[in-house]
Parts: C-alpha cells; structure tokens; sequence
C-alpha cells in the first residue's frame, strides 16, 4: 500500500470531518476502541424534511451489524458469518466456478467486449444471486439496487439518492418475500422480515459492487501488465493470488470507511474531539489529496510486490466476512479469461464517478 507524504491525520473544516491515511495511521484507527462504526447516526446527512419520507430506508440501514458496535454488531455478524465460512464456500466453489465460466463463454468472442459490464457485472451479481435466492431477478437490476445505496452512503445528502435507495430497499424486500430456497441468506438469516431484509441489503451492498470492481481491476492490471502467461502458467494457483493481493493493496474497491468518535482522543498528536466524524482511508491515501486520482493505467507490475497486511477488507472486528469469496470470484476469472483469450488486450478505460466506492464503469477489451 502506498504510503502518502501527507500528515496521517488531517482536519478539513469544509467537510467537518477528519481524515486517517497511511496504513500504520488507519490499521491503529479501525481497531480503536473510541471510533465507533455507529455513522447512521450521525453521519448521514439526509436533510430533516427527506427522514420520515425515507424511514424505511433508515431503519433497515440502522439495523447493518457493520454499522453497530460492542454486542450488537457481534450477534449480527455472528448469524451471518457461518454463510462465508471457509466450509460453505468450499461447498459452493463449483457452482461459482459455474457462473463464472459461463459468463466468459458469452463473452464476445471477437472483436472487443467491455469487461465490466459484461464479465464482472455479470459474475458478482449472478453470484450473489446464488447465495440469496434471488435466481430470477435481471443482473442489472441487482447492480440497481447496489448502486443506490451506495450513491446514498457515498452523498447521503442527496434527495434524489435517498429516493432512489429507499426504492430499491423495498423492491429488493419484495423479491425477497417469495424466495422459497432453503439455503438461501434470507432463510437463513436471523429475525423478523426487516432483519433478515436488512441482513440481505448488506450483504448486497456490500459484496455486489466491490466483487465487480475487484474483478475489473484484477483483469486491467493482468492485461496492461502483460501477464497473462503468468496466470496460464502450471500450477499458477499461487502467482494468480498474489496478483489479485496486489491489486488490492493498490486499488481497494472500498477507498475509505466512516467512524464516530464516542469520546475525545488524540491521534498521530491531533486531538479528536467526541461526536466528531473521522475518514479512515483504506489505500494508504488522503482520498481528498492528489494521490487519489484515477489513473489510466495500473502500476507497473512488481513480482511477489503485495503488501500482505493491506486494508482493503478492513481490519479487526469489522474485517469483509466475504473477503474469502471475492478472492475466489476474482481468481477464477483471471485464470478461465487468459486460458479462453490469451491474446487479449486491454483498451480504454472509465471510472465510476462514485470516489468512496472505486472501479471502472468500463473498460475495453480488444481481442
């Protein structure tokens, strides 16, 4: 993970918000115990007239266990974790191999394709598919749902987000409600409807978007990098997993996450007064600092070059329970990809314009 020159804490009064970069900085703020993980609170700045209009989409975001501290967030995950355990995703390996492998066979098979759209959009969402029971809804209408709550938590500000969010929430609980797969998270998860609602929602959120953007960018730094003999290679299981821990050293999907302080601190000697709100950055940068920007092509490439202790699944007891799933999502398509197309190139490419939640909207494949 890069390290920025900046100061590793930094106050920006325009945005009433301190911001955490630099790894050692960001590691030691996502473990303490004065930030709270509690921003539905107050870290959402939907306008007073907009939250009774928009109360179902705050009350299921109120109850996300990533969102609660102490006991609540560990029952909460507690009744997920065992749907990512390493034993379930071992059982399920094959059928994400499956969606994997199809989503490649109708992959254009000349000229050029769009990788995001059409490989990444397509794995992640039929993926999470799978694991929810929502087998008939359309891949761009689960990327709908995800969208929208992540545009709200990136602006919550935002009317026309917070319409746009509550929307999906309800739409997403009316497919839900008929979900008849026993081994699905909705029948697996644990209280009333608008828990188990909830509990869906963030996986949603959660693994939907930031699975895609991992795999997009695994892919743009394999082809710009010209690795993808590497991958092909015998026995390249291991080579292909460093690949993909480098990318996310560089380019985690999730640029930064919001705390709460529950009582004044101090912080690389900067004094953090209680109730304030604190960025920590997950890639090693201020995200408002130059170092941010999104460039158009990847790092070079450093062999054996990844950081093993980066932050782009989090750390501590908020640690990404599907960082195991990711992984393998992204490292079945790089390996089926350069075996299918060994010759592929990687063309243009195009940012999402959402700077919390990063990735390519697009990216060109020529073939």
């Amino acid at each position: 993970m890069q390290e920025t020159a900046a100061p590793p804490v930094r106050y920006y009064p325009e945005l009433g918000s301190w911001v955490i970069a630099g790894h050692d900085a960001a590691q030691a703020a996502l473990g303490h115990p004065g930030l709270s993980s509690r921003t539905a609170e107050n870290g959402i700045y939907l306008p007073a007239d907009m939250r009774e209009e928009c109360a179902d989409l705050l009350d299921v975001i109120g109850r996300w266990f990533v969102l609660l501290d102490g006991e609540a967030h560990t029952t909460g995950r507690r009744a997920v974790q065992r749907m990512f355990s390493p034993g379930r995703m071992r059982r399920i390996q094959e059928e994400i191999r499956g969606i994997v492998a199809r989503a490649v066979e109708e992959f254009p098979k000349d000229g050029a394709g769009d990788a995001v759209t059409q490989l990444a959009n397509v794995i992640s969402a039929r993926t999470m598919a799978h694991l929810l029971g929502l087998h008939d809804v359309p891949v761009d209408r689960l990327h709908e749902w995800a969208g929208a709550l992540a545009d709200f938590l990136a602006a919550s500000y935002r009317r026309d987000f917070a319409v746009r969010a509550q929307q999906a929430v309800r739409e997403m609980g009316r497919a839900l409600s008929s979900v008849d797969d026993e081994d699905s998270i909705w029948n697996l998860a644990v209280g009333d409807d608008r828990d188990r609602l909830a509990t869906c929602s963030m996986v949603l959120f959660g693994g939907l978007e930031t699975t895609a953007s991992l795999i997009g960018l695994s892919l743009w730094y394999v082809l710009e990098n010209d690795l993808s003999a590497t991958v092909r290679a015998p026995g390249a299981t291991a080579a292909t997993d460093s690949l993909i821990e480098r990318v996310l050293e560089l380019y985690p999907p999730l640029g930064h996450v919001a705390r709460t302080a529950v009582t004044d601190l101090e912080m690389a000697g900067c004094p953090i007064a209680a109730g304030d709100l604190v960025l920590v950055s997950l890639t090693g940068n201020d995200p408002f600092s130059a170092g941010a920007a999104r460039p158009d092509r990847p790092a070079a490439h450093v062999p054996n070059g990844a950081r093993p202790d980066h932050l782009a699944f989090g750390h501590s007891m908020h640690y990404c329970m599907g960082a195991t799933l990711a992984r393998m999502e992204a490292s079945m398509l790089l390996s089926l990809f350069c075996e299918r197309f060994p010759t592929a190139r990687a063309g243009a490419v195009k940012w999402s314009r959402n700077r919390t939640y990063r990735g390519l909207a697009h990216l060109r494949i020529e073939l």
